[in-house]
């Protein structure tokens, strides 16, 4: 009864002040965005006049210059195709490894545990110059079933791990309910256990999108052809040789954005009952 008026009491006082920060948090993160649509949608002439104000002039050509003279059409298409691919075999490894290790008695699970943590924590670059040499001896450098091997390599320790921690949560009593009725492995694991750690998926999901979808450094070298290359290094590439022309360059950041954003609007809900979820235990 005291916490529950503790609680009350925090709510009606802290209300004002913690509306005021995330408003703050908010502003600071829909300003940038705000700004860099607004000056894509304006020619560069127009920005160097006045690179705060609103555009005199608005215009679509930034982006169809990045279409038709850059190939970023087809880089996006090529990225969204490379991450989805990605995104989709490490969630499928991921839920039957993480089911695995948190409810079968693995041998050596503990360590198979502690090996994916150790590996989470060497960094990436670290690993450019064995992936490249193995790659080179299966020749898969340049090619794109390549480089969604190394992502996938490299995105399935966090996965597993994450989805391990999350499949603990699912109560023993109910996956026992599951096996009395006769639901085998596979079917305990899709109508039980990945339903009730949805959240847990959608978290994961666009967490290694984020990471896919941003990657610089693996995508440049494991991919030397610029016409084959994905969005990333396509931008990378246009914002250095333009640093001067400050609307086409927001016009790219517009398009690398716009996928995130949309897959952080329509998974935002589950993200937000995974974290309740993580804080509640």
């Amino acid at each position: 009864m005291a916490a529950e008026q503790v609680s009350t009491r925090l709510t009606r006082r802290g209300r004002w002040p913690i509306f005021i920060g995330l408003c703050v948090v908010a502003a600071t993160i829909i300003y940038p965005l705000f700004f860099v649509t607004l000056t894509s949608l304006r020619p560069n002439a127009d920005y160097l006049q006045d690179p705060f104000g609103l555009p005199a002039i608005w215009t679509l050509d930034n982006y169809t210059t990045l279409s038709r003279v850059y190939g970023v059409g087809d880089a996006f298409v090529r990225s969204l195709a490379v991450t989805g691919v990605t995104v989709s075999i490490v969630l499928l490894l991921a839920i039957f490894a993480g089911y695995g290790l948190a409810r079968y008695p693995v041998p050596g699970r503990r360590v198979i545990t502690s090996v994916f943590v150790s590996v989470m924590l060497i960094p990436g670059p670290v690993l450019i110059i064995p992936i490249y040499l193995m790659l080179s001896r299966m020749d898969l450098v340049a090619t794109y079933p390549g480089l969604i091997l190394v992502y996938v390599a490299t995105g399935l320790p966090f996965s597993v791990f994450f989805l391990t921690l999350s499949f603990r949560g699912v109560p023993v009593e109910v996956i026992e309910a599951a096996r009395i009725d006769g639901a085998g492995f596979f079917r305990t694991l899709g109508s039980i256990v990945v339903p009730m750690g949805l959240s847990g998926l959608a978290t994961l999901a666009v967490l290694q999108f984020l990471g896919v979808w941003n990657e610089l450094i693996f995508a440049i070298i494991l991919i030397p052809d610029q016409a084959d290359r994905l969005l990333t290094p396509t931008l990378a590439n246009i914002g250095e040789r333009f640093v001067t022309d400050q609307p086409l360059v927001s016009a790219g950041l517009a398009i690398t954005a716009s996928v995130p954003l949309l897959l952080l609007a329509v998974a935002s809900r589950y993200i937000m009952q995974g974290l309740q979820v993580g804080v509640s235990r």
